[in-house]
């Protein structure tokens, strides 16, 4: 190939399309969205088709002379699901994915994740009642690589209704999250391997923007996501039992995740 290659590895609702639309931005960059989601009842291919297949003819392709560095999306459970949201369609077939990744010793890795895992909790559980997954800038969406249209979201976040969530769901989930993000860095920490979270891109996505692409050895320029926030509200006005999960969890470590005073 006559391009690095590398893949995005996070965890749904953890800034994934925020940080690949940024990639994306770049003109050098071509960043493939979820291609081994046997849940996306929308995906080009059959779920027959083979990893080898996928990453041969979905991603790792020829492109035009202009991209220097080609990647994807990968969730840190897929092809598999989730125990704290059953009902999520897998493929096992897939699985063999990991190790070919972990066998390329050109692949860069770029691990992406969620530090408050209540927010991301949260943000999981609104956009499955909802429907409403992302909010894309009518502006930028175009110059963002899709395997099918991205669904247009109009929906206001004060329209948006309060829930009550779970505590024995919630921690199962957060278990859940931390042991999929500890497999991940066990197998490529040790490689090419950057690791951000959502919170810092948030705070400083020009620095992080920066140092991803001396990462991925491109040219630096300003990035621009295609994505906009689609919650502003605070924890407390989000969930109707706020109160009282912030109490179970107060002698877990868990417990800086119930930061109310801040917006999603």
């Amino acid at each position: 190939m006559s391009y690095s290659k590398f893949v995005l590895i996070s965890h749904l609702r953890s800034g994934t399309h925020l940080l690949r639309s940024l990639l994306e931005s770049h003109p050098a960059i071509v960043c493939q969205s979820e291609v081994f989601n046997s849940d996306d009842p929308d995906l080009p291919y059959p779920l027959s088709l083979s990893s080898r297949e996928i990453l041969e003819g979905w991603v790792f392709r020829e492109f035009e002379p202009r991209v220097q560095c080609a990647g994807f999306v990968l969730q840190v459970y897929h092809p598999l699901g989730l125990k704290a949201f059953p009902g999520i369609r897998e493929n096992p077939d897939w699985l063999d994915v990991w190790d070919m990744l972990e066998d390329d010793p050109e692949l860069k890795i770029i691990h992406l994740i969620r530090k408050n895992l209540l927010r991301r909790h949260l943000s999981h559980v609104m956009a499955r009642q909802s429907g409403a997954w992302h909010q894309w800038d009518e502006q930028r969406v175009q110059t963002v690589t899709h395997l099918h249209p991205p669904v247009k979201t109009k929906s206001k976040a004060v329209n948006r209704p309060m829930v009550s969530l779970d505590a024995a769901r919630l921690k199962q989930d957060f278990e859940e999250v931390e042991r999929l993000h500890g497999q991940v860095r066990r197998r490529y920490q040790n490689g090419a391997y950057f690791t951000l979270s959502y919170e810092s891109l948030c705070a400083d996505t020009e620095l992080l923007g920066a140092q991803l692409q001396e990462f991925l050895g491109v040219e630096k320029q300003p990035l621009h996501a295609a994505v906009k926030k689609l919650e502003q509200r605070r924890l407390s006005e989000c969930i109707a039992n706020y109160r009282e999960l912030k109490m179970e969890f107060s002698a877990t470590r868990w417990a800086e995740f119930f930061d109310e005073d801040t917006a999603l």
